[in-house]
């Protein structure tokens, strides 16, 4: 903004006794009003040492942020709310994620922005979530190479209702006490309907990114310390256990019932030849269903006879929410270190990718393709692995990355743990705690073996 563009004029503060936060400063920049609310009259974090601020920047600056209303000079110091230290940290963080990490990382800064409200807010729009996380993300810009990716955070302000809301009810970074922290983490544990509890995964996997991010604070002295509360367990923890849908004994196909939903998925449809091949992939090879929309056949080791093997390399980048064809870094390193693998496959799914090569003329390039040349949907492989699994008998859903856990069950139970591990890409912790579920049939075929060690005649 120039300078012949800035008109601003400070109010003193002024107490309002009724509010939380009862001390306020309010002040105009080119006609657009602001304030902010304080705790507290004096100190550091005070309404007099922020008034004292904006009279000093309404002289000497030139540089002002029209969505913020706050000069250049006080961005490095503890004035920042928790929307504006959200989005510098993910713009300090973003080259440095995973593609399939930057997702997760908005979606719970964006939780972390609208929970963090100030007690009496207005409750969010439903629609603020998604405007927040667009803002939140840059948009990428191919180089001349066509290879590197470079980003770039728009300078357009947020819709003036949104702007407003934050402008009055995003706390200061520096406002995050433990008191405001407890009641931050009861919300960010709540689904979107309000009542139902994430599952603890979810729960564990947002909460552990604000903190990770207001630590970052404190390293910025923008933060004292973070007083995020401990959960502890006890009936809040076990009620929330309860009333998640992560259920500790939840089933998957046997292999004999996981062949026949894949023998149901063909069709008169020429794509559900495709989808029994990449579904295949998925539940026969363990592939992450991201991993396995993007393989080439360069990545294929298809012998005549014996095994092969599946070369993981790539996948699909997540950045674009939940279209596989984005047109933003689409395809990007997989997730992990340890998810660049080579993965052993058997007869039966070389079987299946030979097949499905001869069946489309494919030689080279993208092994699954739509007759338009774009990847297939989500949804459209979710529908067609519902429609198999109902023809099939199988009568819980299964989604593509729930072939992933099957797999991850079946190699459990048949092979050492830690080779399992390493075929799916991750640790033998977390294919035990997130991966490994009960295999349907498995209730009657323990009780044989137990039925063998405990006969009445090895008792005798």
């Amino acid at each position: 903004m120039s300078a012949h563009q800035v008109k601003v004029t400070v109010s003193k503060p002024r107490e309002y006794p009724d509010r939380n936060l009862p001390y306020a400063v309010r002040w105009r920049l080119n006609g657009h009003g602001y304030w902010r609310s304080f705790a507290h009259a004096k100190g550091d974090n005070g309404a007099d040492a922020f008034y004292a601020l904006m009279k000093v920047a309404a002289m000497n600056e030139r540089q002002w942020d029209p969505a913020t209303g706050l000069p250049s000079s006080a961005s490095p110091m503890g004035i920042v709310n928790v929307a504006q230290f959200c989005r510098s940290y993910i713009q300090d963080e973003w080259r440095r994620l995973s593609p399939s990490t930057r997702r997760s990382y908005v979606e719970a800064l964006t939780s972390l922005v609208i929970h963090s409200a100030r007690p009496g807010a207005s409750a969010p729009r439903v629609e603020w979530r998604a405007t927040l996380a667009t803002w939140m993300m840059p948009s990428p810009i191919s180089a001349d190479t066509g290879k590197s990716v470079e980003w770039v955070w728009s300078d357009d302000p947020l819709p003036r209702n949104l702007q407003m809301w934050l402008t009055k009810n995003s706390p200061f970074v520096g406002d995050l006490g433990k008191e405001a922290l407890y009641e931050i983490d009861k919300r960010m544990r709540i689904s979107l309907d309000g009542v139902t509890p994430y599952a603890p995964t979810t729960q564990s996997r947002l909460v552990t990114v604000a903190k990770t991010a207001l630590w970052v604070a404190v390293k910025k002295g923008l933060l004292e310390t973070v007083l995020w509360p401990r959960r502890e367990g006890g009936a809040t923890a076990k009620s929330d256990r309860a009333e998640s849908n992560e259920f500790d004994d939840e089933e998957v196909p046997s292999v004999d019932q996981l062949r026949a939903i894949l023998d149901a998925i063909p069709s008169n449809q020429p794509a559900s030849h495709m989808y029994r091949a990449l579904s295949a992939v998925c539940g026969y090879a363990g592939l992450r269903p991201g991993e396995a929309v993007v393989l080439e056949v360069e990545d294929l080791l298809l012998p005549d006879a014996g095994w092969g093997s599946i070369r993981v390399s790539r996948a699909w980048s997540g950045v674009e929410g939940g279209k596989w064809n984005s047109e933003s870094e689409d395809i990007a390193g997989p997730k992990t270190k340890r998810s660049r693998r080579t993965v052993p496959i058997s007869p039966v799914l070389v079987a299946i990718l030979i097949d499905r090569m001869k069946q489309s003329n494919i030689t080279t390039g993208p092994l699954f393709l739509t007759r338009n040349g774009s990847r297939p949907t989500q949804s459209n492989w979710s529908r067609t692995l519902n429609r198999a699994c109902k023809t099939s008998g199988w009568k819980t859903t299964l989604s593509p990355y729930g072939l992933r856990r099957t797999n991850a069950s079946h190699l459990a139970q048949t092979i050492p743990i830690a080779e399992a591990a390493s075929r799916l890409g991750h640790s033998v912790e977390v294919l035990t705690k997130h991966y490994v579920k009960r295999v349907a049939g498995q209730v009657a075929l323990s009780n044989q073996i137990l039925d063998g060690m405990y006969s009445i005649e090895k008792a005798l």
